[in-house]
């Protein structure tokens, strides 16, 4: 996450990267070329960094949308799910569960909706893809509408 610290950094070397701009345009012809090479270089320097600590605010502004549009799925997805022995359901019209079985870790721990799959080792034990928690068939199956 990007903190004050983090900001301030981009703003200092931003101010830092103008001041040199500033020196330079102020400056008359008297300015030795290597000196004039060696402020260059400061400025694209300054600027580097300030492009660099921008990206990284860029990308972690990008998770945290992410995130949220993940939560707020999640919030939505709340009313229209229901417990049912050992797995989440969607609910059909009356309020009842219906369809396929979603792993209740998965939910609860990451409001992820995860279907559970038959286990190929063992055909009475169900599994979630994600996390690999394990269920016995008959405490989550697929329920069929009546």
């Amino acid at each position: 996450m990007p903190d004050i610290a983090s900001i301030a950094a981009v703003f200092t070397s931003l101010k830092t990267a103008t001041d040199i701009a500033k020196l330079l345009r102020e400056s008359d012809l008297s300015l030795e070329r290597a000196e004039l090479k060696l402020r260059l270089a400061d400025l694209v320097s300054a600027l580097a960094e300030a492009k660099i600590q921008l990206a990284e605010i860029q990308d972690t502004f990008s998770e945290k949308d992410k995130r949220i549009a993940e939560l707020e799925d999640a919030f939505q997805s709340k009313e229209s799910l229901t417990r049912h022995l050992d797995a989440y359901y969607t609910t059909d019209d009356k309020g009842n569960p219906v369809g396929v079985a979603f792993c209740l870790r998965c939910w609860e721990n990451d409001q992820k909706k995860r279907q559970l799959v038959n286990d190929a080792k063992d055909r009475h034990m169900r599994v979630c893809t994600a996390c690999g928690h394990r269920y016995q068939d008959y405490m989550s199956f697929e329920m069929r509408k009546v």
